[in-house]
């Protein structure tokens, strides 16, 4: 694993990509956050009965990755294998990634509301998971497991 990571930022490096995760790392999450307002401002507006639940179900994966974070405290691959991240963060907490469930929750949520919202918001958590590994603050397992989470919510 640790020469995944290396071989990984080495490359990105190498080839100038590094400033180009980086804006993906970093916008993302505040795409998915605006997709998410915008549809509770508008569920709210419209009265809707889906708007608690599409409420409900993000905050609960948020609240129970949270918990599962401090409980597990798991250090980052950057801290486990002594390399430099692509973008800069606290060292411990790193299972499950709060990042790709929150993303994940949301669009999923998103789904309920429309088709082509909740697909347009999973391709973006797609991307919001792979940048926590392409950048070296998640391990695989830290992303999928915030997936899974997402999706065991979404399904409860």
């Amino acid at each position: 694993m640790e020469k995944f990571y290396q071989n990984n930022l080495n490359y990105i490096r190498q080839h100038h990509l590094d400033k180009i995760c980086v804006v993906i790392a970093k916008i993302t999450p505040y795409l998915t956050a605006a997709l998410y307002a915008l549809t509770l401002l508008i569920l709210f507006i419209n009265h809707s009965s889906k708007l608690l639940l599409t409420i409900i179900k993000p905050l609960s994966s948020f609240l129970i990755v949270t918990l599962i974070r401090k409980l597990y405290n798991r250090p980052r691959p950057c801290m486990t294998f002594n390399i430099e991240p692509l973008v800069g963060h606290k060292t411990g907490e790193s299972f499950p990634s709060r990042h790709t469930v929150s993303a994940f929750a949301i669009a999923f949520a998103l789904l309920n509301i429309n088709i082509h919202l909740g697909i347009i918001a999973l391709i973006i958590a797609c991307i919001v998971g792979l940048s926590r590994i392409i950048c070296a603050v998640h391990f695989i397992s830290d992303v999928l497991c915030g997936f899974l989470i997402a999706l065991i919510i979404y399904l409860v």
